[in-house]
């Protein structure tokens, strides 16, 4: 795992965060994070990028190139961008890894990072131990393999993250 802060030069960064805290950005209804059928677990989402649907999704994806060349995509699986709303007590997603199947056509480096858009006291908890706080403009890096989730907020209004899926 690999936890870099400042992940972004800061003009890039304000830009992303600008675009995604705003009132006028599109989010649509998750109902549940893992699966339809959790009680009162859901989330908004903003796909930009999924292979499964097409590929590009979003008008907003070139904005998401700079990140792509940092993380030394070279093939891509998924972007989506989670808001998780502000919850009375910490709740957790469920644990879950990103993994794909070779099969499927993706190789044997498959990595997740999550890149932090606001501060809060939400976090990412890694089933093997670890959590990753929150922070403006982190990110964290790992295998897909690792059975993670990500653990809401109650300090602010929401939690926003993104998750970038890829082979390196």
């Amino acid at each position: 795992m690999k936890i870099i802060d400042n992940f972004l030069p800061d003009h890039y960064f304000k830009q992303i965060e600008n675009l995604l805290m705003s009132d006028s950005f599109s989010w649509y209804w998750n109902d549940g994070i893992l699966e339809p059928s959790e009680p009162d677990l859901y989330q908004f989402v903003h796909i930009l990028y999924n292979v499964d649907l097409g590929g590009i999704h979003s008008n907003h994806y070139p904005l998401f190139d700079i990140v792509q060349k940092k993380l030394g995509v070279k093939r891509l699986d998924r972007i989506k961008i989670n808001l998780n709303p502000k919850t009375v007590f910490h709740r957790k997603s469920g644990f879950h890894s990103d993994q794909r199947s070779i099969s499927e056509g993706f190789g044997q480096h498959q990595k997740t990072a999550v890149f932090y858009i606001n501060t809060n006291n939400g976090w990412t908890e890694f089933k093997k131990g670890g959590k990753v706080k929150n922070i403006t403009n982190r990110m964290v890096i790992f295998d897909s393999n690792l059975e993670h989730t990500g653990v809401t907020c109650t300090d602010e209004k929401r939690r926003v993250v993104i998750n970038f899926n890829y082979d390196i």
